[in-house]
């Protein structure tokens, strides 16, 4: 079983991921000290759900949809949670997850380091969406 080999459950991904969709950064830091708690690593974590953003972004091309790496019977949920993950949030988050990843070992609190890197996410479709706006009025002035 998963408990036996003490591998994360992708839901704990698919969760994660759906709280940093909707920007709420509250639940999953609750969710992040829950799976502390049941003994998991933090950069486990950081790598698990790197690859977790990985697998969205090959959903969302079908011609890119044959290198997901999960069981029949996963694909389909990762191609629902994909249509609600804009590509510039995923490209934007597996940016940062693969940063925090890389410099998770040399970080003397890495429980903060983990808990910033999913507050930093959580908040990026607002700091894109800002982005977009400051970007469109520049072009009309």
């Amino acid at each position: 079983t998963i408990k036996n080999l003490h591998i994360l459950d992708y839901d704990y991904y698919f969760t994660v991921t759906d709280h940093l969709l909707n920007e709420n950064h509250v639940e999953a830091l609750l969710l992040f000290d829950e799976i502390i708690r049941k003994g998991f690593d933090g950069h486990d974590f950081i790598s698990g759900l790197a690859n977790h953003f990985r697998d969205l972004m090959m959903c969302q091309d079908e011609q890119t949809v044959g290198l997901l790496e999960v069981a029949d019977a996963a694909r389909e949920r990762y191609r629902q949670q994909a249509a609600s993950a804009p590509p510039s949030f995923l490209l934007s988050g597996l940016n940062i997850l693969s940063q925090a990843d890389w410099e998770y070992k040399a970080r003397k609190n890495q429980r903060l380091h983990v808990e910033l890197t999913l507050m930093k996410i959580a908040h990026l479709n607002s700091a894109i969406n800002l982005a977009r706006e400051l970007s469109s009025a520049e072009k009309k002035n």
